[in-house]
């Protein structure tokens, strides 16, 4: 269950549905399940991100809703397995998703390995994870699970 959080300038809601589409085909010619694919938005509010100690959000950024992304910051969850060609395609498709093709452009993506069997969601109104963990020894005698 791969999935995508995305900090950035004010996106339009058109920009993030043609971010998020794009996305989400890339993923699942990658290999992953498209309805399990997970893309977010969060505009940041002004002066709460800075790079370099200058801000990238600065008080007037709420009044150009209809421009491309100028920075983001961005989270992904991805399977341990996964590479780092993966990882590196997969950063400049989300660079091109959100128009940060500007000589001025901030990004920065950050890669975070989540297995499967870490994730829930609800499938058919159960709780459900990716990728259960096999039966151990001390599964079977019934001792806490703490050491897992």
């Amino acid at each position: 269950m791969p999935t995508v959080d995305v900090t950035s300038s004010p996106l339009t809601p058109s920009a993030r549905l043609k971010a998020t589409l794009r996305l989400t085909r890339w993923l699942a010619a990658h290999g992953s399940d498209a309805a399990h694919v997970v893309v977010s938005f969060r505009t940041a509010e002004p002066m709460a991100y800075f790079a370099g100690g200058v801000p990238l959000t600065k008080y007037e950024d709420g009044t150009d809703e209809g421009r491309q992304a100028r920075w983001a910051s961005v989270v992904c969850h991805v399977h341990p397995d996964r590479d780092h060609m993966y990882r590196s395609e997969l950063a400049g498709e989300i660079r091109e998703a959100l128009g940060l093709d500007a000589a001025g452009a901030h990004l920065m993506v950050r890669f975070e390995p989540t297995h499967p069997d870490r994730v829930f969601y609800l499938a058919s109104g159960s709780l459900t994870s990716g990728d259960p963990l096999p039966v151990t020894r001390d599964d079977e005698k019934g001792l806490p699970h703490a050491h897992h």
